[in-house]
Parts: C-alpha cells; sequence; structure tokens
C-alpha cells in the first residue's frame, strides 16, 4: 500500500510539471525513483509482515469462531452420562472406613443395648434397685416416645430418600408413594397378626376354663371352640365371680406377653438394618451414627425391657426376661457384623441394595408405628395403674414420652 501511494505522488508530480519533451526528460530520473521507492518498501512491507501483525479495520475485521461457552464443550454426550451413572450406581466400597472403629462399635452397642433392657428386669429382682421403680416408668414412656419418633423421622425418611434414588428410575413404575403404602401393610399386617393369635389365646383361656368347671362340677359343658365366641361372657357370667376373674386375668396376662413379643419383633428387626448401615458407614459420619444409635438403642432397651419385666412367668422368670433382653441387644450387633463382612461388595446405590434397604425401611417403619401406638401409648396411658397415679406422676410421663420424642426427632438431623 505505501508503494502504491508512492506511484501515485510520482505520477501526479509528473504530470504538474507539465508535459512535452520536459516531462518525457525527466521520466528516466523518476523511473529510478520509483523503482528505488519501489524496492525498498516491498523490502519493508515484507519485513513487518513478518515481524507485526497486519492490522484489520474495524469494517473488515472478521468474526472469530469461538464455542458458545465452556459447558457446551465440557457437557458429556448421552451415553456418557448414562456411563457415568452407572459407574456411580454400582461402585461398591467404603472410604474412610476403620476396622479398629467398627469392632468396638459392635461392643459398644451390644453393651448398651443389654444395659438398657436389663435395668429394668434388674429393678424387679434387686432390692436396692426396686426404689428406683418409678425411674424406670419413667423411662419406659420416654422409650416410647423415641420407638414413635424413629418410626417416622428416622426409618420413614429413611425409606422415602432410598426409594426416591435417582438409581432407581424406572424401577417403581412412577409410584412415588411406595414407602407409604409398605408401611400401611406392614401396620395393618401387625394387627391382624396380633388380632389373630389374640383369638387363639382367648379361645385357648376359655376352653381350659370350661375343663376346669367341668372336673369341678361335673356339669356337661359344651367346648368353647364349638359355639361363637361373642356367647362366651354369657357362659362365663354363671360362673363364680372369682372364676371370671382369674379367667380374664389369665387372658389378659396373654395379650400382654403377645404384644410385647410383637413390639420385640418390629424393634429387633429394624435394628438389624439400622446395624447394617452403621457398619457400612465411614469417615466421621460413623461416629456421629453411632453416638445416635447409642443413645437410641439404650432407652429403646429400656422401653421393651419394663415391658417385659412386667409380664409374669411359671417358671424361671429371671432368665426368661434376661433371654428377652439378650435376644434385643444382639440384633444391633448381628447387623453390624452382617455390614462389615460385605462391605467391600456392598454397592449402596446398587438398586437391588436400594430395594432391599427401602423395602426393609418401610416395612420397620409400619411395625413400629404399630407397636408404639398400640402397644406402647394405647396400652400404657389407658393402664389402670397410670390412671391410679398421681397427677404429677402422669405430667412426667406425659412428658417423658414428648422429650423422647423430641430428642429422636433432633438426633434425625445427623443420622
Amino acid at each position: 500500500m505505501v508503494a502504491l501511494r508512492y506511484i501515485a505522488l510520482a505520477v501526479f508530480a509528473a504530470c504538474a510539471h507539465g508535459a512535452g519533451d520536459k516531462a518525457i526528460s525527466e521520466m528516466p530520473s523518476l523511473t529510478e525513483q520509483m523503482t528505488h521507492v519501489l524496492h525498498t518498501n516491498t523490502g519493508h512491507i515484507i519485513f513487518q509482515s513478518i515481524t507485526e501483525p497486519t492490522p484489520t479495520s474495524s469494517a473488515t475485521k472478521l468474526p472469530t469462531l469461538e464455542p458458545d461457552s465452556e459447558i457446551a464443550s465440557s457437557t458429556p454426550s448421552p451415553f456418557e452420562q448414562a456411563r457415568q451413572s452407572d459407574g456411580e450406581c454400582m461402585a461398591s466400597g467404603v472410604e474412610d472406613w476403620d476396622r479398629e472403629l467398627q469392632i468396638g462399635g459392635v461392643f459398644i452397642i451390644l453393651v448398651l443395648s443389654f444395659i438398657g433392657a436389663m435395668l429394668p428386669v434388674m429393678g424387679k429382682y434387686v432390692n436396692w434397685l426396686r426404689n428406683m421403680r418409678r425411674v424406670f416408668v419413667v423411662g419406659k414412656f420416654f422409650g416410647a416416645g423415641v420407638i414413635l419418633a424413629t418410626s417416622f423421622v428416622h426409618m420413614m425418611g429413611a425409606a422415602i430418600e432410598t426409594l426416591g434414588d435417582s438409581c432407581l428410575d424406572g424401577w417403581l413404575g412412577g409410584f412415588d408413594s411406595w414407602p407409604a403404602l409398605l408401611a400401611m401393610i406392614a401396620l395393618l399386617a401387625m394387627h391382624l397378626m396380633e388380632h389373630t393369635m389374640g383369638r387363639r389365646i382367648a379361645r385357648s383361656a376359655l376352653s381350659t376354663s370350661a375343663e376346669s368347671t367341668q372336673s369341678g362340677h361335673g356339669a356337661s359343658t359344651p367346648c368353647v371352640d364349638d359355639m361363637p365366641l361373642k356367647e362366651t361372657p354369657s357362659r362365663l357370667e354363671s360362673h363364680e365371680p372369682s372364676h371370671v376373674h382369674a379367667v380374664y386375668g389369665h387372658m389378659d396376662e396373654h395379650r400382654k406377653r403377645l404384644s410385647t413379643y410383637v413390639l420385640e419383633l418390629g424393634i429387633a428387626l429394624h435394628s438389624i438394618i439400622v446395624g447394617v448401615t452403621l457398619a457400612v458407614t465411614g469417615g466421621t459420619a460413623f461416629k456421629t451414627l453411632l453416638a445416635a444409635i447409642s443413645f437410641h438403642q439404650f432407652f429403646e432397651g429400656m422401653a421393651l425391657g419394663t415391658r417385659v419385666a412386667a409380664l409374669t412367668f411359671n417358671r424361671r422368670p429371671f432368665l426368661i426376661c434376661m433371654l428377652n433382653a439378650s435376644i434385643f441387644a444382639l440384633t444391633t450387633p448381628l447387623g453390624q457384623v452382617i455390614g462389615i463382612a460385605v462391605r467391600e461388595s456392598f454397592a449402596p446405590r446398587a438398586p437391588s441394595s436400594l430395594l432391599a434397604m427401602g423395602v426393609l425401611d418401610a416395612l420397620s417403619a409400619g411395625i413400629l408405628l404399630y407397636s408404639a401406638v398400640a402397644n406402647l401409648l394405647v396400652e400404657e396411658f389407658a393402664a389402670f395403674e397410670f390412671h391410679q397415679a398421681s397427677r404429677k406422676m402422669r405430667i412426667v410421663c406425659f412428658a417423658a414420652m414428648y422429650a423422647g420424642c423430641a430428642a429422636m426427632s433432633v438426633i434425625g438431623k445427623w443420622a
């Protein structure tokens, strides 16, 4: 561009000096100047083009082709996303897992569970603990609140979270209420089982009463199993009042024993799940969960132990009570041992694992809810002994139950 500018100036200068011979005479020198200018400026242009970028005007500047955003270049394809999701869902093993701490946790849970369940039992048979009877009663209602909050906050919450995991997309048919449905099924199943077994116990007690009446009076009485249950009270009315009271007392004792065993079954099922969950947890989360479960197991054991201690057994009552406490104390450690054994191959987000844990959590929530409401709240608050207690004691029992619910609900934030 500079060379062309010099050429144009030279031509203009030649024209300005006139035409004719003078212009012609000056043409060789002009030609030499033009050649010199072209030679000099061409080299300068070539050197400048090598060493410096050629400037461009805003009108002729071409837009650079840049990606719309960095996200577009880094976003994986649908195939890569699916492969990533499968890898996350099928990942096995536990990070930051401490074997010594896990084994120590087994014994911590075992000891605290056994102490919580055995304290009320020991209070029935050890003299110096009998003065703490009110403490055990308050602990029982506190434990009832713990069990109730466990069913709602812990088990139901865990079931909703587990069955709502993204790794189960397409497995549940788009139905989001599986946890509540499974809990309701478990609750109704527990009610049906308790009703069926209670009816059999009632028939057995009435049949025993009829046989004792026949042997005592020599009267011919049809078998109780051959007549409807609704007719049995009229048959009992013909007996002596003391005998009727004994029959109903026998039925009531069997009903309490049945409800206690139903409560223990529900607690045992969810305790195994809790133990497995604890064993496959690592890092600082394990210590938090261990503290929460220790608190939970102690007061849950106290609620169960108080119910067991209230039962009467004809043979070796202390041994039977200790056996029930031992069964409860062993359930969570059993789950921990299972979790420790399978931790390396256990994939917590695999569909099979999520389905198993979610279904068991939901069923446990229903069982614990039925046990807490039907076998603890309704039964204990409707008991004759509770209504005979002082007003202050009743208020303390209500406060203890509410405190148990509040404590486990707060713990639910971390575990």
